[in-house]
């Protein structure tokens, strides 16, 4: 019975794009990576079940598809709830597929006995079982529920002897609403000074989103999510939004703010204090949001932003968004003691692979990535911003050059977030894919420092002993270096070969970063 609703299953998740499977064997799923795996799903075994759902999220973001995590039952769902937690606030999509006692045996067997359907439901966007009936269109309903927007995690207990939990229906697809779309024609026309807030959700139509902001020549914030949706490149692209004090002038200048698919989950959790009046549009009907809005239209963005053709007006220079991204980038060149946190991104844009894609840890050091490290186009760079947990960058970084095979991937991790996925490097040593790590060492959890709460003594709660993370990879199987200065890290990442996995410890000083957060965040 179970053989066979477990070959079921991983029909339903094939038949509906699934591609990936991750996680660590244990109980009975074993003949569910068997049947994956005849079905052509690769599966990659991971150290970690958090690990392996933010490799399996980043797979499905980026390759357009759903991955499925595979655990045991008790331990390993449970050691899955921070990734299911990350591709929910993060928008990614992800099954996770975690096995359970059965219900005819859980009156007397307490051994790993959780309700794991209880455990996984407030991070999930929804959680409930494979039961007796109907396997294949239960996995495949719920791998088409996690891509549907806002995409997230969605969590099946495998269960063939009760009843199951059909996932709920899609809800169809929402379109403009007339009179809305009267009423931000009208918001629109009036002013002449807009500025576009552009979030995650506008990724699936960047090409119209960026399209609409060049040819009106007005100036554009992008999420750290949605970066690339407005290359580095264009005149139009200010820089990150992220509800701080550095974006404040542009924003203030407009007597208009545009925001286009901007997720309440990704800007800090700051009040709105603008008086310009706000036009939201987004791309499906969503009850979370951080800002009053004048007008609001739902619907798909190339659609609505089709509706809005002809009623913008823009009065600003063409070029107004480039010229405030400038003077922010100035304002970050932050000088500090010893090897700075800007020169190793210096060395890092300058002597790394061309063109890569970038993962990047929660910690001090995305404060000088995310507004500095340019994208080319959308998801050219991901972080966990909703979640915002240490320990995204490697596991990322691995689904990522799954996902986008001849493509160099770069994961910027600091010295805590590594420490929580060291065994990952063994990982990628085992699937030889071409990923750089650059550790961003400083022996702390600087960005809890920052906070400033008088901790710096001599038992301070975030510091660590220094870590040699050179030795520590190659045990592991990876090439690595050591670097003090941006030279020696320069000559690490030009050293051959130079395709492949490799590790970059580079030992920083973090004296930089109060500087640099003060003119962030104010």
């Amino acid at each position: 019975m179970s053989g066979r609703a477990a070959a079921e299953a991983m029909r339903g998740l094939a038949e509906a794009g699934t591609e990936l499977l991750t996680g660590m064997p244990g109980g009975d799923n074993l003949p569910k990576i068997k049947a994956g795996r005849e079905l052509g799903m690769r599966y990659v075994l991971a150290h970690g079940e958090t690990a392996a759902c933010i490799m399996g999220a980043a797979y499905g973001r980026l390759a357009e598809s759903t991955a499925a995590a595979l655990v045991t039952l008790g331990p390993g769902a449970a050691s899955a709830v921070n990734g299911l937690a990350c591709a929910t606030l993060d928008r990614l999509p992800l099954v996770l597929i975690s096995e359970a006692i059965p219900s005819s045996r859980r009156a007397w067997a307490a051994h790993q006995r959780l309700d794991q359907i209880a455990l996984t439901r407030p991070v999930a966007k929804w959680s409930g079982t494979v039961g007796a009936e109907h396997h294949a269109d239960t996995a495949g309903a719920a791998a088409r529920l996690a891509r549907a927007g806002p995409m997230g995690a969605v969590h099946l207990d495998f269960d063939p002897s009760q009843p199951g939990d059909p996932p709920p229906p899609l809800p169809p697809p929402a379109l403009p609403d007339p009179d809305r779309m009267a009423d931000a024609r009208r918001l629109a026309a009036g002013a002449s000074r807009p500025v576009f807030l552009v979030g995650a959700e506008a990724v699936p139509w960047a090409g119209r989103v960026r399209s609409a902001v060049e040819s009106l020549g007005a100036p554009a914030l992008v999420s750290y999510q949605a970066k690339g949706v407005i290359p580095d490149h264009s005149p139009s692209y200010g820089g990150v939004f992220t509800n701080s004090s550095i974006e404040r002038p542009l924003v203030e200048s407009a007597d208009l703010i545009a925001v286009v698919g901007l997720d309440a989950v990704e800007p800090l959790p700051r009040p709105w204090t603008y008086q310009a009046p706000a036009l939201r549009l987004h791309p499906w009907p969503d009850a979370d949001r951080f800002f009053p809005a004048e007008a609001e239209v739902t619907g798909p963005l190339d659609a609505v932003l089709d509706g809005l053709e002809g009623s913008w007006r823009n009065q600003r220079p063409p070029a107004a968004g480039r010229e405030h991204n400038l003077r922010t980038l100035e304002a970050l060149r932050a000088d500090g003691p010893g090897f700075t946190p800007g020169q190793l991104l210096e060395a890092v844009l300058e002597a790394g692979p061309d063109d890569p894609l970038l993962t990047v840890d929660a910690g001090a050091h995305f404060l000088v990535v995310m507004p500095s490290a340019p994208a080319r186009r959308p998801l050219d760079i991901l972080i966990s911003n909703g979640l915002a947990t240490m320990g995204f960058a490697l596991p990322a970084a691995l689904g990522a050059a799954l996902a986008r095979p001849g493509r160099p991937v770069m994961a910027m991790t600091g010295d805590g977030g590594l420490g929580m996925t060291l065994a990952e490097l063994e990982t990628l040593a085992r699937l030889r894919l071409d990923v750089t790590v650059v550790v961003w060492n400083d022996s702390a959890l600087s960005l809890i420092g920052l906070k400033g709460d008088g901790l710096e003594d001599e038992d301070s709660p975030i510091h660590y002993q220094p870590i040699d993370f050179a030795a520590a990879a190659r045990a592991l199987g990876i090439p690595a270096y050591t670097a003090v200065n941006g030279e020696e890290a320069r000559r690490a990442l030009s050293a051959p070969p130079r395709r492949g996995p490799r590790l970059i410890d580079a030992r920083i000083h973090p004296g930089s970063y109060p500087r640099i957060i003060q003119t962030l965040r104010g």
